[in-house]
């Protein structure tokens, strides 16, 4: 059987039990193999995780050493990263065709997942827009001594794709994906598939009381739309866990206008969105036999004589009025109107949202750990582990009695946004009050979800959650 992997870059070829003139040896640095330690004499390798040395001919013919660290201790991040090491060394150094024999291994299923999962980000790039693009490289790996793994290969590799289509639609700029296109492309992606689709557009969004959401729209010339996904295998219940994502394809700030600088990647701001769908991708490709809905609001946040200003006060589905302390607060407020939709229209039993939502998260957690607000302990527990599994760490902020007398409103019933720090959080106490009591994570991925090129992810959009949102329901 051949299993393969289509890249940006190249395609990988996984097969089975074939033997080729380059091998690939798995290296432990507390018990290296003869050639590796006499690699380690000359300062060439010394078997820590994730480190490569190609010991190769110019026919590509000989040895490359992966090092993983102690073989003590098992940590799927660092086989990830190693997977992703070796498929780049592949890729450089050329080689089309080598092996690895993984009879050794212990948790052989696990660990190549992991491996496969890093094989498979090394693949990655977003080179759409270039105008040459670099030959593809076919390269065929053979894993050897090991039986019956296909599920896994194929389980991860479209997971992976999913991640990739989250990050090619979050790299997309608002030139041409803006809501009605991007809703659009949702569609085609689910075509054929067990996933219904359905999208409500301006007129109907104004029917059925989305005042907030349509007042953060209102400056663009882009209508929005509401997009809901429906996977639904459990033919005997409509109950779900739903999963909710923002999605502002391009957010200037409104009339508090974003300086120029900040702006330009403003596309990312539907990462929240991108997660979602691609979540329910891996979900219904590997055929989860758990019912899920995806909820995205779909608008662009901008200026002209009718949008929506600082001082303002809005509605929203609920009832609630919202004070428009900040415009650039606008994830917010289009959240409140499809978190409450989500609560109230459909049978959910629990809710996950994600959201590029706050600066203040990032000056908290930085650029590698997702910010998280719950009201249910024990689900935020179930959201965490999973987030830990997927090699995505998410870490909870309080609420207190204080900040959430800090979200209440003057005049309004809530305000926007909230002066004196702490602004991670009472984004995600205002999110709260629009869940009606159910069990809800809120997730910030404003740090990890858009970023210079580290670990296993390519530079830009890294489709932070959709590994967490499938290892939840996994």
């Amino acid at each position: 059987m051949i299993l393969y992997i289509k890249g940006r870059e190249k395609m990988l070829k996984l097969v089975f039990d074939k033997k080729t003139k380059a091998e690939v040896v798995v290296e432990f640095d507390n018990n290296l193999s003869e050639g590796a330690k006499e690699l380690k004499k000359a300062k060439l390798f010394s078997g820590k995780s994730g480190e490569v040395f190609a010991s190769l001919n110019v026919k590509r013919e000989g040895v490359i050493y992966l090092g993983l660290g102690s073989n003590k201790k098992f940590d799927g991040e660092d086989v990830r990263l190693a997977g992703f090491k070796l498929g780049k060394a592949l890729a450089s150094n050329k080689v089309t065709k080598a092996h690895l024999d993984l009879k050794d291994v212990k948790d052989v299923d696990k660990f190549l997942a992991h491996l496969v999962e890093g094989l498979l980000h090394s693949n990655y790039s977003f080179d759409k827009y270039k105008s040459k693009k670099e030959d593809d490289l076919v390269i065929e790996l053979s894993l050897n001594g090991v039986k019956k793994v296909e599920h896994v290969v194929t389980e991860v590799t479209n997971l992976v794709n999913a991640v990739n289509i989250a990050k090619d639609f979050v790299n997309t700029p608002a030139i041409d994906l803006y809501p009605e296109s991007y809703a659009n492309e949702i569609v085609k992606l689910f075509e054929n598939s067990e996933v219904e689709v359905e999208v409500y557009d301006k007129p109907q969004l104004e029917a059925m009381g989305f005042k907030a959401l349509l007042a953060v729209a209102e400056g663009s010339d882009k209508e929005p739309r509401l997009v809901v996904l429906k996977y639904m295998p459990n033919k005997e219940t409509d109950e779900h866990i739903t999963f909710v994502g923002k999605g502002l394809t391009y957010d200037s700030g409104g009339y508090a206008l974003k300086p120029a600088g900040s702006m330009v990647t403003m596309q990312c701001d539907m990462g929240g969105s991108a997660a979602v769908v691609g979540a329910l991708k891996a979900i219904s490709d590997n055929k989860l036999p758990v019912n899920v809905v995806a909820v995205t609001g779909l608008v662009e946040n901008m200026i002209d004589g009718s949008a929506y200003k600082n001082g303002d006060i809005v509605g929203s589905l609920k009832g609630s009025t919202i004070e428009i302390g900040n415009t650039d607060a606008e994830g917010r407020v289009t959240l409140a109107d499809t978190l409450y939709f989500a609560a109230t229209k459909l049978n959910t039993t629990k809710i996950v949202e994600l959201s590029t939502l706050t600066g203040a998260c990032v000056v908290a957690l930085g650029t590698e750990i997702t910010g998280a607000v719950s009201n249910n302990d024990r689900f935020y527990k179930e959201v965490h582990e999973a987030g830990l599994r997927a090699g995505e760490l998410n870490w909870r902020l309080p609420i207190t009695p204080a900040l959430e007398k800090a979200v209440k409103g003057e005049v309004g019933d809530l305000k926007n946004s909230i002066p004196g720090g702490a602004g991670a959080i009472t984004a995600g106490i205002f999110l709260t009050h629009f869940v009606e009591g159910k069990p809800f994570v809120h997730l910030d991925i404003a740090g990890p979800a858009f970023n210079k090129a580290r670990g296993y992810y390519a530079s830009g959009a890294t489709g932070i959650g959709v590994r967490t949102l499938y290892e939840l329901v996994k």
